[in-house]
């Protein structure tokens, strides 16, 4: 009879989890992410992230005051054959308010932001950017877990967008 009910229990357990993924169904994803390098010269170029908070979310910025939600950040380090110059610029100004769930000053975004950082290539055979974005999100009901988004993008060797011009 124990064996039965510790499955059972188990079994309960199980489906609670999956009905939070979204991939089965459950809790939809706070945000889309994607990312792509734009070639600005034939050493230069720009990393762009582009994110999309779901419909009636909003994703903390870099600037969160301690104790509350988890603030954006970024790590690169891992990439090669590449030198950054300076951080993400956001192409719109995060909202700043004053939370009351968590009491804490907060930033964020309720729609799509484009983040872009320029860099050098210094390896063009070599260069590769790979890093990640951690961020978390809110709707009215409920945060999710703290997200991460991953990106792993080869560097065009010698290639320009703006070529010619």
């Amino acid at each position: 009879m124990r064996r039965i009910i510790s499955v059972l229990i188990m079994i309960v357990a199980c489906v609670a989890v999956y009905a939070q993924m979204p991939r089965f169904g459950g809790a939809p994803a706070a945000a889309v992410w994607n990312a792509r390098i734009e070639m600005t010269g034939a050493r230069t170029g720009k990393l762009i992230l582009t994110m999309t908070p779901s419909k009636g979310w909003h994703i903390y910025g870099f600037e969160v005051g301690e104790g509350g939600p988890k603030a954006m950040t970024t790590d690169f380090t891992k990439s090669v054959g590449v030198k950054f110059k300076g951080d993400f610029k956001p192409s719109v100004t995060p909202v700043k308010t004053h939370d009351d769930v968590f009491g804490v000053d907060v930033t964020y975004w309720e729609s799509k932001v484009v983040f872009t950082r320029s860099f050098e290539v210094t390896d063009p055979k070599a260069a590769k950017i790979t890093g990640v974005v951690n961020y978390q999100g809110c709707n009215d009901e409920t945060c999710t877990a703290p997200q991460k988004y991953n990106v792993a993008l080869t560097v065009p060797a010698g290639t320009s967008n703006n070529a010619g011009k």
